[in-house]
């Protein structure tokens, strides 16, 4: 009887040991790849600002939306001079869109090639992050949930890896 609860105790513990090393070994891969997903979003919006920036010259080039012109400036001073967070992110990106859309409704519906050529890099820009930012969003929520599980959670909390932010939803599609 001894040697059947010592045998299985062993197994017992021999399970607990394999979950745990297990576990241990996805969340740092988990923990990689989602670092890694960060970095390429936030690479993306880098490069959504400086599409910006080509944008902003090209309007002021044109002499078109001073006011505009103003106004995304102001945005993309402060954007550059930034921490980037998913939070920071979500804030900029909706001042920003905001600043857009009075700049897009305030141009002539004649624009000139060079003004089409600079909103078509914009557009392929926001459409980048857009899928850097799907991207990581998705593997931040699989993050998020895995840190919910026995025994991730423990291995998470010694190891001390935070469940991560999600970055802005753009649309409202993506909600449903």
């Amino acid at each position: 009887m001894a040697t059947t609860i010592a045998v299985l105790a062993a197994l017992v513990l021999f399970f607990l040991g394999w979950e745990f090393h297990h576990a241990r070994r996805r969340l740092e891969g988990g923990a990689q790849k989602v670092d890694e997903a960060w970095t390429q979003a936030e690479r993306a919006f880098r490069e959504r600002l400086q599409a910006l920036e080509e944008f902003l010259t090209v309007l002021r080039q044109a002499g078109f939306v001073p006011e505009g012109q103003k106004a995304l400036r102001a945005l993309l001073d402060e954007a550059w001079g930034s921490e980037f967070t998913p939070k920071s992110i979500a804030e900029l990106d909706e001042r920003l869109r905001a600043v857009l859309w009075r700049i897009f409704a305030a141009l002539p519906r004649e624009r000139p090639p060079g003004l089409r050529e600079v909103q078509n890099r914009l557009a392929e820009a926001a459409e980048e992050f857009d899928i850097k930012r799907r991207h990581y969003n998705d593997l931040a929520a699989v993050w998020n949930g895995l840190l919910l599980k026995f025994p991730y959670r423990f291995i998470a909390a010694r190891k001390k890896l935070p469940p991560r932010d999600l970055l802005p939803v753009r649309s409202e599609w993506e909600l449903y």
